[in-house]
């Protein structure tokens, strides 16, 4: 069985683009990697206890804001070659949709609101893998 976990961008008319993205790990793999995770989550903030203070959140990490702020570029860039190397050594399947919103927007006399839309092609997506790896899963995401 696998564990998937999803999340998405807002839409913003400076950023046009609506991304949802997920990834599938396998019920077995779930400990070994939380317990990497929290490694690099104490290697960087110095303790495991997870709140919204050390959360990992990709734009703040790359734009250098919030708690990440009096962080250096390369410190930052090391935290997320951290979390990519997990994704690589354990082999975890990411499954992404990008939308054009300005562009569906403007092909459509009645487009589809972009997260039903997204959500909808993303479930897709996990349901595809599931299939072709004859397995079952689980999604989890936050809204």
């Amino acid at each position: 069985m696998y564990l998937i976990y999803f999340d998405e961008t807002k839409f913003e008319e400076k950023n046009p683009y609506f991304f949802i993205g997920g990834i599938l790990i396998k019920d077995k793999l779930i400990s070994d990697i939380e317990k990497e995770i929290m490694k690099i989550q104490y290697n960087f903030f110095g303790n495991t206890l997870l709140n919204i203070e050390n959360e990992l959140h990709g734009k703040l990490i790359f734009q250098g804001k919030g708690v990440y702020k009096k962080r250096k570029l390369p410190e930052r860039l090391k935290l997320f070659e951290d979390v990519a190397d997990i994704l690589i050594r354990y082999k975890i399947p990411i499954r992404l949709v990008c939308i054009d919103v300005n562009a569906h927007r403007r092909r459509y006399k009645y487009p589809a609101e972009e997260y039903g839309w997204g959500l909808q092609l993303i479930l897709e997506r996990f349901a595809g893998f599931l299939d072709k790896n004859n397995d079952i899963g689980i999604v989890f995401g936050d809204y």
